[in-house]
């Protein structure tokens, strides 16, 4: 079976009406709604929205009522959303999903938060030079973690998704979650990369006591920097991250503190994702691998505990086969590759079929569609004639 799962805000669901809503949502074909729980701050354009059709929302916040006993051995606490209009607002929704016979999936957004970073300014992440980040958690602090395990165990106890889909929880780029950023002058790759290096007070303990002397490599990363980020990059500054020159940079401990970091994140990531899977429940989330462990300091080997990996449509020309064939033997046994969709940006049904077709000709399980709120009529449509076509 090819698997089709729609995302979906919580408040343009309930704005349209539950039996209204869904019953589109099932009538396009998608067997599962994935729903946003846990999210961060964007802006939305809502076109077929009876209720508000620009929302301004909020930065960082949950939609349900939280268990408070769930959170003792964290100090962070979830922020409720606007739009839960009491106890009992998810639940509404989960059951009206399961009377349509549709699959629940749960959309947990976890260090991208720029409430919370902002309250516990002392569990955001920090740069090198000392800028605590709006907009970032640390993967560093005991308490980050114990927060995502009790929200990730509160959402599989009550709610009980089918699949979960895991979102930023690893250390985070250095302008991810920038807000209106102004940010003129080039950065050169090298020194972005540094720039993106986590140093919350809580890194210090773990990483001298790996034999690395935390503070002396902080000093050294923002003495690195700072001439660098105060002239314009000279051609030399321009060279691209590689693996040489971590091994080589700050002499050879660059690499070391990435070794550290790795092993505290991905060790972080997969008590989450354990959970996740003890459950039941499908865990879903990006590709995992050694490249991107350099920035966000998972590494490869949480593809083991990967069931379902979205990656972007693949081009009938570039051996599609082979690339779910690759994706599939990193990942959890019996797990599958999903194509990740962007209809909102389609004029015409032609491209989504493409990429449906190319999908399943070439052996991936399964697409995912963004947004149910954010498409205008038609191109619900479009998904619909999409999966129709298979």
């Amino acid at each position: 079976m090819f698997l089709a799962s729609l995302y979906a805000y919580p408040w343009d669901l309930n704005d349209e009406g539950l039996d209204r809503s869904l019953g589109r949502i099932a009538d396009t074909g998608c067997q599962e709604v994935m729903v946003a729980v846990s999210y961060h701050i964007s802006t939305y354009f809502l076109p077929h929205n009876p209720v508000r059709s620009l929302y301004h929302g909020e930065d960082g916040a949950i939609y349900f009522t939280p268990d408070a006993g769930r959170y003792g051995k964290t100090r962070i606490r979830p922020r409720v959303s606007e739009v839960v209009t009491g106890p009992g607002y998810l639940e509404r929704i989960v059951e009206a999903i399961e009377k349509k016979h549709l699959k629940f999936g749960a959309w947990i957004v976890y260090l991208f938060n720029h409430h919370l970073s902002w309250k516990y300014k002392e569990f955001a992440k920090h740069d090198a030079l000392g800028n605590a980040y709006h907009g970032q958690l640390s993967p560093w602090p005991e308490d980050v973690g114990e927060y995502a395990l009790a929200l990730t165990g509160e959402i599989l106890d009550r709610f009980k998704p089918a699949a979960v889909h895991v979102e930023s929880l690893s250390r985070l780029r250095w302008s991810y979650g920038f807000l209106n950023p102004k940010v003129l002058s080039a950065i050169s790759p090298r020194d972005e990369f540094l720039l993106g290096l986590c140093f919350n007070p809580a890194s210090a303990a773990r990483v001298t006591a790996a034999g690395l002397d935390a503070a002396k490599f902080q000093r050294d990363v923002a003495a690195w920097l700072r001439p660098r980020l105060a002239r314009l990059p000279k051609p030399e500054d321009l060279a691209p991250v590689t693996k040489e020159w971590i091994d080589e940079a700050l002499e050879g401990r660059l690499a070391k503190y990435l070794a550290v970091s790795r092993a505290h994140t991905t060790a972080m990531w997969t008590r989450v994702a354990e959970r996740i899977r003890r459950s039941g429940a499908r865990l879903q989330t990006v590709p995992a691998s050694v490249e991107g462990s350099w920035r966000d300091d998972l590494g490869p080997e949480v593809g083991r505990n990967i069931d379902r990996v979205t990656i972007a449509p693949l081009r009938p020309d570039d051996g599609p086969a082979g690339r779910v064939r690759e994706l599939s033997g990193r990942i959890a046994k019996n797990g599958i590759v999903m194509i990740s969709t962007q209809p909102g940006g389609m004029t015409n049904p032609g491209p989504l079929q493409e990429q449906v077709h190319t999908a399943a000709a070439a052996g991936a399980g399964g697409a995912t569609f963004y947004n149910y709120g954010l498409l205008r009529e038609e191109q619900l449509g479009f998904i619909r004639t999409a999966l129709a076509t298979l």
